[in-house]
């Protein structure tokens, strides 16, 4: 077995040992939270898509929780004990040397929304070549069926349901996916291709890619990107995983508070304006400026 200074110099087997220990731990978790949710609900495999069913979304819930849980969670926080004597600091989870890049990260999620709303528009807009034809309708079939979960999800029986979906939703993942991808595999990939660049980027595609989400691909990488090169900046993780939580977060909240907003939640915000095209350039400009100030910020933090 490796030591941990060995297992420093060797980001293949580093990244061995991560994927590892999330196989182990998503199907342990997968395994306890299908037996819960049955436990508790009465789910059958044949009822699982019935979204109509309010037991079967709350099994479905409860199964996502520990899902996410066995995945994002658990293995980073393993891997840091195993490869580090210091797995706090190893995985970023230090304390912010200059406390207004949380101001930063919390204005720029709010100014980047019409660009990253006209990429979402555009990605979904996507046509491919009609040799193509049938993995597009693929993909389509594929998220129509990850919204009506989505939707199905963002069900509310007053502020208790609240908080558990914000929990599920955005806590979670906020959490654990900044651990997994920019407090482990970031660095991995970083160390490997002795590129930040190209550890931000193929950390940011990966991210990207595991949520199964074709015509959202574009824009959730972008966000992987910008999470990216925070992380790297910062040297800590609280900054990514507060601009994740806001980017789920809001999407929650909207839901619960104004429930109408969720029907055109996926269409560009000025697509009926004959000034789209200013909105969108000034987000990008107004959300590339706060990405300079963050990076001017941070420079000098080691």
């Amino acid at each position: 077995m490796l030591s941990r200074e060995e297992l420093a110099n060797k980001p293949f087997m580093q990244l061995l040992l991560i994927l590892c220990l999330c196989l182990v731990s998503i199907v342990l978790f997968s395994i306890i939270g299908g037996l819960v949710a049955v436990a508790n609900y009465g789910m059958d495999m044949l009822s699982i898509q019935d979204y109509s069913n309010p037991q079967v979304i709350e099994g479905l819930k409860l199964i996502q929780l520990f899902s996410a849980i066995g995945l994002f969670l658990i293995p980073p926080i393993f891997y840091g004990i195993i490869a580090s004597k210091t797995p706090r600091i190893n995985l970023g989870l230090i304390s912010i040397r200059k406390p207004i890049n949380y101001v930063f990260i919390a204005i720029l999620m709010i100014v980047s929304t019409p660009f990253l709303s006209w990429i979402i528009e555009l990605n979904e807009n996507m046509a491919f070549p009609d040799f193509m034809a049938g993995l597009e309708q693929w993909m389509r079939t594929s998220e129509i069926q990850a919204a009506e979960l989505t939707n199905a999800f963002l069900t509310f029986d007053g502020i208790g349901s609240l908080i558990y979906v914000l929990i599920i939703v955005a806590v979670v993942p906020a959490i654990g996916e900044e651990l997994l991808f920019r407090g482990v595999l970031q660095k991995i990939f970083i160390q490997w291709t002795k590129n930040p660049h190209w550890g931000i980027w193929i950390t940011a595609i990966l991210f990207s890619a595991l949520h199964m989400q074709f015509f959202g691909f574009f824009p959730r990488m972008l966000l992987g990107v910008l999470f990216g090169y925070i992380f790297y900046w910062s040297k800590s993780l609280w900054l990514p995983i507060l601009g994740h939580f806001i980017n789920n977060g809001s999407v929650v909240l909207v839901s619960y508070f104004v429930p109408d907003m969720m029907e055109n939640a996926d269409i560009a915000l000025f697509e009926e304006s004959d000034y789209s095209t200013v909105f969108y350039m000034l987000s990008l400009v107004l959300s590339l400026g706060l990405i300079f100030l963050i990076r001017r910020v941070n420079q000098n933090v080691s």
